[in-house]
């Protein structure tokens, strides 16, 4: 299996920039990711689109404690292992390609308030 990607780069809300990050080897990642529902039982349909590596209409993401230290894909701010996260979900045998992707909880819900 291949290396998992970087997934720092940049992400929008409603045509908003808001960030944008290069990776070590100059690599600039764009990726755009939209709140589009707030569904029940605390998840989240996110449509995350990466013309470099995938596409999800309606990816569904459910909250977890994170699992490692890393970067929020939707503002850019630090995540520390152990904070309230969104990933998006894994069911079965299909893993997304995004699944290493993580959003700070209290980001998602004030973007999802400005829909």
């Amino acid at each position: 299996m291949r290396n998992p990607p970087d997934l720092s780069g940049r992400s929008r809300l409603g045509g908003e920039l808001l960030g944008s990050r290069k990776a070590d080897g100059g690599d600039v990642r764009t990726y755009t990711v939209t709140v589009v529902e707030e569904l029940s039982n605390a998840l989240f349909a996110l449509r995350w689109h990466d013309a470099t590596l995938c596409n999800y209409e309606e990816q569904v993401w459910a909250p977890c404690f994170a699992p490692a230290s890393g970067r929020c894909a939707l503002s850019g701010e630090h995540i520390s292992k152990g904070d309230p996260v969104y990933r998006p979900r894994i069911r079965g045998w299909f893993i997304p390609l995004n699944s290493d992707a993580v959003i700070l909880a209290s980001e998602l819900i004030k973007a999802s308030a400005r829909v």
